[in-house]
């Protein structure tokens, strides 16, 4: 009976080959789900600095701004029929406006 003592040259390389497919398909796939995340999250963050600001506009009565949340800055503008606040996104800069509701 003979002793194997490890891998043959081609099983290395094969396992590396495999290895290598694996990683190159699944680390694009992880970068876009890492931007969606942050993009919604964003999103998130233009929420409640709308909601912040909708409260301070009722107290201070300031129609243009800016806020930072978690270390994005979002510039708003209030008119008579909307609240509208511009972010930086993670592929382009963002819009997003909510009417005003008399």
């Amino acid at each position: 009976m003979k002793n194997s003592h490890g891998f043959s040259w081609p099983e290395t390389i094969l396992s590396l080959s495999i290895t290598f497919i694996i990683a190159t398909t699944i680390l694009p796939f992880l970068n876009s789900m890492i931007v969606q995340l942050e993009d919604k999250k964003r999103d998130y963050h233009s929420s409640l600095a709308m909601y912040e600001i909708a409260k301070m506009y009722t107290v201070e009565n300031i129609p243009i701004g800016v806020i930072q949340v978690d270390g994005v800055m979002y510039s708003y503008e209030i008119s008579d029929a909307s609240i509208c606040i511009d972010y930086e996104g993670m592929r382009e800069e963002q819009r997003k406006c909510v009417p005003i509701l008399k």
